[in-house]
């Protein structure tokens, strides 16, 4: 099977030659492939590049267009900077109080900058390994955008004393997304993430009330463009998850933390969960007996929709070894077992 097969089946329950890998890498692929990742961020070419060798050298079942989360604060207007090798830093808040978001000017993801590069290298993605490879595409959730645009702590407050116009905000962020989902999926994606982070941070009534409904919105929104949905909230999301995977994701990740076998139970019939490995303590800081004993434990604990993954992004400095171990665990372990 193609990876692009291998994966489709699986989210669909069928059966698999090997239970995919998607294996988030990002600062690990361009040290790999020995690109800075200050080009990383800033060439798609680089990206694709690094992507496309990591993928191919680790048995990762999918190409990602993820990089950093300004890509659509760049384009709003925040000060973003480059590192040479490292993440992009945003120099100063764009949004100092709620209501500031009335500033912002919705824009065409393709007369963008940084949207506009993300989208050329979903183009290069499809054109170059598109028959062979799914490609993910990526935007941020409208309350992770917020605090993008603001802080994690100015957004906090501003959740407790103006949710009233932090609404009006999401509400604004999120179709603004939407474009850049539809233009992606126009490029020729096949699966669009959404990165919510910051919802891990908050409890499930402010959830429901103001996180939920967005990304409900974003998720229908790319079904209907003919895409499928990703779902990523990092951290600890064991009470958001009975709520998550029913907001309709075909794919829902998981972080380490996350009661593996509830997750399971809960997504049963409902969506595929993916994720799990500690990207830190396990693939970084572990032995490779260490990252194939827990490879083994999420096939071993799976459903027949269920996906490896680490848990979040595995870190620049993983040793190689450490990551061709989930591969080869996968490719001996029988889906049968």
């Amino acid at each position: 099977m193609t990876p692009k097969e291998r994966l489709f089946a699986r989210i669909a329950g069928k059966p698999v030659d090997k239970v995919p890998n998607l294996t988030i890498v990002m600062l690990f692929a361009a040290k790999y492939a020995g690109v800075p990742y200050g080009q990383f961020c800033s060439d798609y070419r680089a990206l694709v590049a690094a992507q496309t060798k990591t993928a191919k050298d680790f048995g990762i079942d999918i190409l990602s267009s993820m990089s950093d989360p300004y890509r659509e604060c760049f384009d709003y207007g925040a000060a973003i900077r480059y590192q040479e090798d490292d993440l992009p830093i945003c120099e100063k808040p764009l949004l100092l109080e709620a209501g500031d978001y009335k500033k912002l000017k919705a824009w065409d993801p393709l007369q963008s900058v940084r949207t506009l590069d993300h989208i050329r290298a979903i183009e290069l993605f499809k054109q170059n390994d598109g028959d062979e490879y799914p490609i993910l595409g990526w935007i941020e959730g409208a309350w992770a955008e917020f605090c993008d645009l603001t802080t994690v702590s100015e957004g906090m407050m501003m959740l407790f004393d103006e949710p009233d116009v932090l609404a009006e905000a999401l509400a604004f962020l999120a179709q603004q997304e939407i474009r850049c989902a539809q233009a992606q999926l126009s490029a020729g994606a096949d699966i669009i993430g959404i990165g919510d982070a910051v919802a891990s941070l908050i409890n499930v009534e402010q959830y429901r009330k103001m996180v939920m409904p967005y990304e409900k919105k974003m998720i229908d929104a790319i079904h209907l463009a003919g895409g499928k949905v990703k779902l990523h909230i990092c951290g600890n999301i064991n009470h958001l998850l009975p709520d998550m995977v029913n907001l309709g994701a075909d794919i829902v990740d998981i972080d380490y933390m996350v009661d593996f076998d509830m997750a399971m139970e809960m997504g049963r019939g409902k969506c595929s969960i993916c994720g799990h490995i500690n990207p830190v303590g396990t693939i970084l800081q572990g032995s490779v007996a260490d990252v194939e004993e827990m490879t083994r434990f999420c096939l071993s604990h799976g459903t027949a929709t269920s996906l490896i993954s680490s848990g979040c992004e595995v870190p620049k400095m993983t040793p190689v070894e450490n990551v061709m171990a989930i591969d080869r665990v996968l490719r001996t372990y029988s889906t049968n077992e």
